[in-house]
């Protein structure tokens, strides 16, 4: 199978994608990413926990869980904790490992674009590396200001490309070099880490990400480069 085979203007190629490599994805971003996305993910639960105005969360392209699972164990007991993915397998995998807690955990799986909430539905939406894989990011960020409650907090995740240019050079050369084969060993399908990193390369920078928010009434949009622009963090609020 080539790697153009995964397209996201094609969403049930990605789907089908993330279902092949669900069982062992959690090994694989350990593996991939030296656990540097743990210190990602703290980043992001901690922004999303302290600013969100209320208990109600949703986690966007939630995948296994580990950010939903993150804001749980930060969040006040009351908390309710919504998953939605679109791929099945992902989700079932996040059920084998939810933790024991008072918290309410509800698992769905449905489209980002398209999102199954009446307004003001939830006080604070995380997406973590998954908005690059969304057919239409605008329609995404749409859609979580619908749903954000007033002074509501939308936190997005990604992987981005550094700008400094050593950096920027020793990333493209283990993006393209290394990591589809290490992903190949890890997960079996070195095709969907040449997507993958593909989606990096192509996907919207963080300032034009930050714009799409802008454009779409959010105010207080900040921008947080992550271990020099690896990853990025970009926050909005909710006016």
């Amino acid at each position: 199978m080539s790697n153009l085979s995964y397209d996201k203007q094609q969403p049930e190629t990605i789907q089908e994608m993330f279902g092949s490599i669900a069982k062992r994805y959690d090994r694989a971003n350990a593996v991939l990413s030296f656990n540097l996305h743990k210190y990602w993910n703290k980043q992001l639960v901690k922004h999303a926990v302290a600013h969100a105005p209320g208990d109600r969360y949703l986690d966007l392209c939630s995948g296994t869980g580990d950010i939903a699972f993150a804001i749980a164990s930060q969040a006040p007991e009351s908390s309710k904790i919504c998953l939605l993915d679109f791929c099945g397998e992902m989700l079932e995998v996040a059920q084998l490992k939810e933790p024991k807690s008072q918290h309410e955990f509800s698992y769905l799986q449905g489209d980002a674009q398209q999102l199954p909430f009446d307004n003001d539905s939830f006080d604070s939406i995380t997406i973590s590396y998954g908005i690059r894989n969304v057919k239409s990011p605008q329609r995404c960020i749409k859609e979580c200001k619908r749903v954000l409650s007033k002074g509501g907090n939308l936190a997005v995740l990604e992987l981005t490309r550094p700008s400094h240019p050593v950096m920027k050079f020793g990333h493209q050369c283990y993006l393209k070099g290394i990591l589809p084969i290490i992903g190949k060993f890890v997960t079996d399908n070195q095709q969907a880490y040449e997507y993958l990193c593909s989606s990096i390369h192509h996907f919207t920078a963080p300032v034009e990400l930050a714009q799409l928010m802008k454009d779409e009434g959010f105010s207080n949009v900040t921008i947080t480069p992550l271990t020099g622009g690896i990853a990025t963090l970009v926050t909005a609020s909710q006016p």
